[in-house]
């Protein structure tokens, strides 16, 4: 209120009658835009509008100025013009202050016309120059306000990481067929090479209008490419090898759909099915279709549990022999301990195919945890898989082939170091396979540097 009524007594005395017949009044640069900024922000969008005017008219590269009649034109509902003098202030702001205004006047013209994508982009800018907490607190607030109305979301992912075996081949030189005593070479680029993998992705949700409370449709598509750089040792070791032979893209397309059954959403429902398309050394590997059904159970004191149930076919179309069907089933019980978030799970899987070195059985044991809040400005999360698969038959070992599968991982989150809302992640990753068949052997020494959206 206070603010209020200064903007309309200081008006009042530039514009009343008895004003023009007094002594005139001059204000500053500084008192004039607090004015104009007093002036929008009370709702008088067209006293701003000539308040900028007047500044304006003084310096064409008034960033303040030019920010303010941005806020101005978008409360006169002249969205464009407002555009073009956000763009200007973010163009001749010269500090963090003039930069902040400018990002945040840009982010609310573009969230009146519905641009809520593009509103998220300046308000990331915002965040990257606010110029102390409270405004940072205010530009992550209309982050999420307008992220929780926006239709569109996306992730970005990305990673760049060094690798003992970025061709996931055997930890062996040597292999036997058919339990013969005979020892056979494996080559050079089917045995593991060492070098660099980095990976991009982006993931695009269309989320529809819920028909009803508790319930939420969408659709997705995504795309994610990875690809590797030998090192020079894996290339003395097997010269006939090319990075771009060990490249794999994905194209994917899926509906979900998301249901409390109950009013206080103790229990939801999800329904999904994804359809895709994949790539390996530039040739089609396959297509596949899967479809999953999945139950959520809120338990007292934060714990929950889990079910899912799901349905996989792919069609391999280099080797078609290898095509297979696989379902899974899985269960897992998430609780708290202390400042430390726990789970488990157990997943069983059946596939089957033509090729006796795809048709086998699996079950995985997963444990997973992550502390609650951040340690030091770093926030923690780790997880253990023991995985054991049984092919009943194989042509490279009498009595089939079991395959033992552990992967172990820490992850390391830095809270502190933020660009435009994105922060550093640090995973480090060993995965270790134990075979009876020396060639299917595998073991991993990988650390990803990738990013996360830190809101």
């Amino acid at each position: 209120m206070h603010r209020l009524a200064r903007a309309l007594l200081i008006a009042a005395s530039l514009i009343s009658p008895m004003a023009a017949q007094a002594k005139p009044v001059t204000l500053g640069v500084e008192a004039m835009r607090q004015l104009a900024f007093e002036a929008v922000t009370a709702g008088f969008a067209e006293q701003a509008f000539v308040y900028t005017d007047l500044l304006l008219q003084r310096d064409t590269k008034d960033s303040t100025a030019l920010a303010i009649r941005a806020q101005a034109l978008r409360a006169l509902g002249r969205t464009e013009e407002a555009q073009v003098a956000a763009r200007f202030a973010w163009k001749y702001a010269h500090s963090d202050n003039g930069r902040y205004g400018a990002a945040m006047a840009m982010a609310q013209v573009l969230s009146t016309e519905g641009r809520r994508t593009a509103a998220q982009l300046w308000l990331r800018r915002a965040a990257e120059v606010a110029p102390n907490a409270r405004a940072y607190a205010i530009a992550r607030r209309d982050f999420g306000y307008v992220k929780s109305r926006n239709p569109w979301v996306f992730q970005l992912d990305a990673s760049a990481s060094p690798s003992s075996n970025v061709n996931n081949g055997s930890s062996n030189s040597f292999m036997s067929i058919g339990g013969l005593p005979i020892l056979f070479d494996i080559p050079p680029d089917q045995q593991a090479l060492s070098g660099f993998q980095f990976g991009l992705g982006l993931t695009g949700k269309y989320r529809f209008s819920p028909t009803a409370p508790n319930r939420q449709t969408e659709a997705r598509i995504g795309l994610m490419s990875q690809g590797v750089a030998l090192s020079g040792d894996a290339k003395d070791k097997a010269p006939d090898a090319h990075a771009q032979d060990y490249t794999y893209t994905a194209l994917e397309f899926g509906m979900a759909h998301h249901r409390g059954l109950d009013p206080a959403a103790q229990n939801v429902l999800h329904v999904t099915g994804t359809a895709g398309h994949n790539w390996y050394g530039g040739d089609d590997l396959s297509n596949y279709l899967r479809l999953s059904l999945g139950l959520d159970h809120k338990l007292a004191h934060g714990s929950s549990l889990s079910f899912g149930l799901s349905g996989d076919h792919t069609a391999r179309l280099d080797r078609p022999i290898q095509s297979s069907d696989r379902i899974t089933a899985s269960v897992g019980y998430t609780f708290a301990l202390g400042a430390n978030r726990l789970s488990v799970e157990v997943e069983g899987a059946q596939t089957t195919s033509d090729s006796a070195e795809v048709r086998n059985d699996a079950v995985t044991l997963s444990l997973g945890w992550k502390k609650t809040k951040p340690v030091a400005g770093l926030i923690l999360s780790g997880g253990l898989d023991l995985t054991q698969q049984v092919f009943a038959d194989s042509r490279y070992v009498i009595g089939g082939r079991e395959d033992d599968k552990l992967t172990a991982q820490l992850q390391v989150g830095f809270q502190n170091i933020e660009y435009m809302g994105f922060s550093p992640v640090v995973t480090m990753q060993v995965t270790q396979v134990q075979s009876n068949t020396a060639q299917n052997e595998r073991r991993n020494l990988g650390i990803t540097l990738g990013i996360q959206s830190a809101f």
